[in-house]
C-alpha cells in the first residue's frame, strides 16, 4: 500500500464508514477506462504525493515543506515569487526557500503546495478547466473556513475541497469537446451534472475521481469527499457540527461557494440559483445559524478573492 493510504489510519475523527469505503470493482474500473480510452492511470509522481501528505499530516513542518520545495526549481521559483507578492511579503524580499516559506506560512504553505501540484498533474487547454478550477480552490478555501465547526483540519478539508471534483479534470482531458459541452450545459440546468454524465457517457465524475483516488492511494478521507459529497444531507443529529465528517463538510464547502458564484463565467446562472436554497441545510449540518453562515460566506468571498491568483500560476 502507498504511504498515502495510511496517513490517516489512527485519525480519531475517522469514521467506520471512512474506513470501509468500498473500492471500484473490476468491471467498473474496466468501463472507466474504456470510457476515457486508456489502458492504465500512470502512477502519481512521488513529489506529489509527498506534497499531499504533507498537506493532510497536522504534524508536517516547514522544514518537510523545504525539502518538498528545494526538489523542484520550477516549483522553488514560484513559492519565492508568491512569498514576495503584496499577500505574503514581510518587509525585505525572499531570496532563498527557506525564508520564502517561513514568510508565506506554515497553513498557508499546505494549500499553496497542494494547488501547485494538482495544478500540474492534471492540466487541460480546455477553456471551461478554468471554472472547474475556480470551484475546486473556492470549494478548498470554504472547506478550510468552515472546518472550524467541525472536528475536521483544516489542511486535510482544504485538499478534500480542492480534490472533490478530481474526476472532471480527468474527463476533461480525456474528451475537452465533448465534456465541455456538456459543463456548459449543466450550469444552465436544473438537472445535477451527474445525472447529466450518466445520460451522455454512462459514468460520472464521482466514480473517476474515486477511482483515480484509489490508483493514487489518496488518504480515506479524501475519498470520502470525492465519492460522498453529492449524497443526501443526513437525518442523525449526531452527524451534524462537531460530528460532520468530511464529505458533508465539503457538500456544504461546494455549495457554500456556488452560491456565491465563485469563478462562474457571466454566462453560468441556473446553478447559483440551485444553491442558494441550500443554505438553511447547510446552517442545519454545521449547527450554526443563519447570521453565521452569512458571515462565513462573506469570509470566504474575502480570502477567495485575495488567494486565488496564488493557486492559479502556472
Amino acid at each position: 500500500m502507498g504511504f498515502l493510504s495510511n496517513l490517516l489510519s489512527s485519525n480519531k475523527n475517522s469514521t467506520s464508514s471512512e474506513r470501509s469505503l468500498p473500492k471500484t470493482s473490476p468491471a467498473d474500473e474496466l468501463r472507466i477506462k474504456e470510457t476515457l480510452g486508456i489502458r492504465s492511470l500512470e502512477s502519481m509522481p512521488v513529489q506529489a504525493a509527498r506534497a499531499f501528505q504533507l498537506a493532510c499530516d497536522p504534524k508536517s513542518t516547514l522544514h518537510d515543506f523545504i525539502a518538498v520545495v528545494e526538489s523542484d526549481e520550477n516549483l522553488s521559483a514560484r513559492i519565492i515569487k508568491i512569498a514576495n507578492s503584496v499577500y505574503f511579503r514581510r518587509g525585505e524580499q525572499a531570496l532563498d526557500i527557506s525564508t520564502a516559506v517561513t514568510n508565506i506560512g506554515l497553513n498557508e504553505l499546505r494549500c499553496i503546495l497542494s494547488a501547485a501540484m494538482l495544478k500540474s498533474l492534471l492540466n487541460s487547454k480546455s477553456k471551461i478547466r478554468s471554472a472547474i478550477w475556480a470551484n475546486a480552490v473556492a470549494t478548498g478555501i470554504a472547506a478550510r473556513i468552515l472546518s472550524a465547526t467541525t472536528a475536521i483540519p483544516e489542511g486535510e478539508a482544504f485538499l478534500a475541497g480542492l480534490l472533490h471534483d478530481v474526476g472532471k479534470l480527468i474527463l476533461l482531458q480525456r474528451m475537452p469537446k465533448e465534456y465541455e459541452d456538456l459543463i456548459n450545459k449543466s450550469y444552465n440546468s436544473t438537472k445535477s451534472c451527474q445525472d447529466m454524465e450518466l445520460e451522455r457517457f454512462d459514468l460520472s465524475h464521482v466514480e473517476v475521481g474515486k477511482w483515480l483516488a484509489e490508483k493514487w492511494n489518496f488518504p480515506e478521507a479524501i475519498r470520502l469527499a470525492i465519492s460522498k459529497h453529492h449524497e443526501s444531507w443526513p437525518s442523525e443529529e449526531k452527524k451534524r457540527g462537531k460530528g460532520t465528517n468530511v464529505a458533508m463538510l465539503i457538500k456544504a464547502s461546494d455549495a457554500l461557494s456556488h452560491s456565491l458564484r465563485l469563478g462562474h463565467p457571466t454566462n453560468f446562472t441556473s446553478l447559483g440559483s440551485v444553491n442558494q436554497q441550500e443554505m438553511s441545510n447547510i446552517a442545519k449540518q454545521l449547527d450554526q445559524s443563519l447570521e453565521n453562515i452569512n458571515s462565513f460566506a462573506n469570509q470566504i468571498k474575502v480570502q477567495f478573492e485575495n488567494e486565488f491568483s496564488l493557486y492559479n500560476t502556472d
